[in-house]
């Protein structure tokens, strides 16, 4: 049986050796843990159960849990056992090893009425020292030193504990010896407690709340009998299964072994209709232990008998299929299909790694093809953008397409859309939105941005956008009568357009403008892709007015506006991979210098209009870590109409520099 997976058990009482015989009786390879020789005894002997026995610092102990890759790992170690279980859990939690607590009985005799409860044996020992009367402690010798605080203890303390030569010694160390120590190995039935008690007489007895097995019950019963009192121990809180169902994971294991390789299949069930799942998908789940998936895909798959966890979120998926190997074919089952915004992406890198796994991927037909069949049109050629969870460059993608298609993120995500869209000035496109594709609820219905702002959809509905001028592409140097201006200052558009060139962005890039303005530059930078994240940093209040309102105009929801005089309003921002300053109000230096600390390769942009300014920057290049500057002056002339002819306005020139750190 050198096949089976392994488990291992930390014991030394009734419910470990129970569960240690179980599993040989099931052929379970198993490696018993115990601290003393007392907790060997009636242990199995077999090949495939080894029993290791003395007690495990917390080093030695992950070490050896490190060594083997236990199926699971099962603490039936004494309830009050407190240090040794946590020992046990932070081993397990380093080695990513399944950790079942197996819990004792709880305490169901009938308690004599004046029975005194405590949480500790310290609180015991408290009340003890108001009292008078021998003491019979029954509570083990690890922690009877706590006793010694009673002013009479020696002459009151009567302590019983097992009978091992090392205990003994042990306690005979601590002051306890001779007639005020009893050495004897349970279990005590209700007769013999009782005959202590009164061969001491003892006016109380001091135990743990350890259930059954402890024979707690038979304590309780002695103390009526010999007419002494009752001190106990309350049991720690404590999250775990019964021995029962401890059995019951032997059992599911020993169905398992390594040569049975598991089979997990991720299914695309489609829109929604059961009907359209392929013929393969349906002989996967018929064939399957567990299904598990979203509660509403799972009960329209409508497999009866079967075995159907409701979860959807891939981490909790992935952590079931870890603790439970008794399931060897296990289906896996998302809305729409696995390779388009699906769950399945986030569980095919953790289950590509389980060993002796075969991994089988079935897509589905997603509601984008649905819609688009409905409507009688191709999606080769859409934008496609999920608004569920994301904040996705939507009014971008309208303007630089004739078709994008938007999987919806909520019951207001419609009117969120038409909002956008208007706010950018765009209301000559045509929606039409599909509900509940697939399903006997099935809706569509088309309409302008205005005309649907206050319509409600479905949840999960999809939306197809047409817009028949929608072939705008994002280049630099938009019009200056694009953008709200007011007194604020702006950069023109040929300057502009040079200045956002020379920036030389990227993907994913993350962009400061210093001294933003209107935001024509942010604007400009934004546009360029919705991966690129700008920061527009302004201090005057007119000009972030001006910022908030050309943000909506253009529906930029990768630009965010932060208020306040650089450096200062830079320090929690991202690192910046490029600066542009329009204006630094006398801070340039330390502009640049808060940027390269953040991130020294940083690339920079400056606009300069008066020789000053120039002068100073040329300074900062010398001293600074920062590359050669490339200088660019920008003389523009405009034509203005002079009746008939047209006359050459020069504006003001613009020096540009560039360079970036080293």
């Amino acid at each position: 049986m050198s096949n089976r997976k392994r488990i291992a058990i930390f014991a030394g009482t009734t419910e470990g050796r129970h569960l240690a015989l179980k599993a040989c009786d099931l052929q379970l390879s198993a490696d018993i843990f115990v601290a003393t020789e007392y907790g060997k005894e009636g242990l199995p002997d077999s090949d495939e159960v080894n029993v290791f026995c003395g007690r495990l610092e917390a080093e030695e102990m992950e070490r050896i849990l490190t060594k083997e890759k236990y199926a699971f790992v099962a603490d039936a170690t004494h309830p009050y056992a407190k240090i040794v279980s946590e020992n046990i859990r932070r081993a397990c939690l380093k080695n990513d090893l399944r950790l079942i607590r197996v819990l004792r009985d709880g305490n169901e005799p009938t308690l004599p009425e004046d029975t005194v409860l405590v949480d500790t044996i310290e609180d015991a020992v408290e009340y003890l020292k108001a009292t008078e009367g021998a003491i019979l402690v029954t509570t083990g010798s690890k922690e009877l030193l706590k006793y010694k605080e009673l002013p009479d203890w020696e002459s009151r303390i009567y302590a019983r504990v097992l009978s091992l030569p090392d205990i003994v010694c042990e306690c005979a160390n601590m002051g306890f010896y001779g007639k005020h120590l009893i050495a004897m190995q349970g279990p005590f039935s209700a007769e013999m407690n009782t005959a202590m008690l009164r061969a001491v007489k003892a006016k109380w007895l001091v135990t743990k709340d350890s259930g059954k097995a402890g024979g707690f019950s038979d304590k309780a019963e002695a103390v009526r009998m010999a007419g002494a009192k009752l001190i106990v121990i309350g049991r720690p809180g404590e999250q775990g299964i019964s021995v029962e169902e401890a059995v019951l994971e032997l059992e599911r294991l020993a169905k398992t072994t390594v040569s049975e390789e598991r089979r997990i299949s991720l299914i695309g069930a489609g829109p929604g209709d059961p009907e359209l799942l392929t013929v393969k998908a349906k002989t996967i789940l018929s064939e399957s232990d567990v299904i598990i998936g979203a509660g509403q895909v799972v009960e329209r798959v409508g497999l009866s008998g079967k075995t159907v966890i409701r979860e959807y979120m891939p981490e909790k998926i992935f952590e079931y299929i870890k603790i439970h190997p008794e399931y060897r074919r296990i289906a896996v089952i998302f809305s729409g299909d696995t390779g388009f915004y699906s769950g399945a992406k986030g569980l095919l890198p953790p289950i590509s790694e389980l060993p002796d796994t075969e991994l089988t991927v079935l897509p589905g037909i997603s509601s984008i093809q649905c819609l688009s069949a409905l409507v009688g049109s191709s999606w080769n050629d859409c934008e496609i953008l999920s608004l569920h969870g994301r904040d996705a460059g939507l009014v971008q993608a309208v303007r630089e397409n004739k078709k994008v298609l938007v999987l919806s993120g909520g019951a207001d995500t419609l009117s969120e859309v038409c909002r956008r869209l208007l706010n950018a000035g765009i209301d000559a496109v045509k929606l039409t939105v599909g509900e509940n594709l697939s399903l006997d609820s099935q809706r569509l219905f088309t309409g302008s941005p205005r005309e649907l702002l206050n319509r409600k959809a479905e949840a999960l509905s999809v939306i197809l956008i047409e817009n028949p001028r929608g072939n705008e592409l994002a280049v630099p140097g938009l019009k200056d009568e694009a953008f709200i201006r007011g007194k604020v200052p702006m950069t023109k558009r040929e300057v502009r357009a040079v200045s956002v060139s020379m920036l030389n962005l990227t993907k994913n890039a993350v962009v400061y403008d210093v001294g933003a303005g209107t935001g024509s530059v942010s604007v400009e930078c934004a546009r360029l892709s919705d991966t690129i994240k700008v920061f527009a940093i302004e201090r005057a209040l007119e000009a972030v007015e001006l910022l908030h309102a050309n943000r909506d105009s253009f529906g930029l929801n990768n630009m965010e506006i932060v208020e306040g005089t650089a450096p200062e309003a830079i320090r929690e921002l991202p690192a910046p991979t490029h600066v542009f300053i329009g204006g630094s109000g006398g801070n340039m230096r330390q502009i640049i210098r808060e940027c390269l600390e953040k991130n020294p390769k940083t690339r920079f942009v400056i606009n300069m209009i008066t020789l000053e300014s120039v002068a100073e920057a040329c300074g900062i290049v010398k001293t600074e870590p920062v590359t050669d500057p490339e200088i660019t002056q920008v003389f523009v002339s405009r034509s203005k109409a002079a009746g008939k002819s047209h006359l050459m306005m020069g504006q003001n020139p613009v020096w540009i520099m560039a360079f970036e750190g080293v």
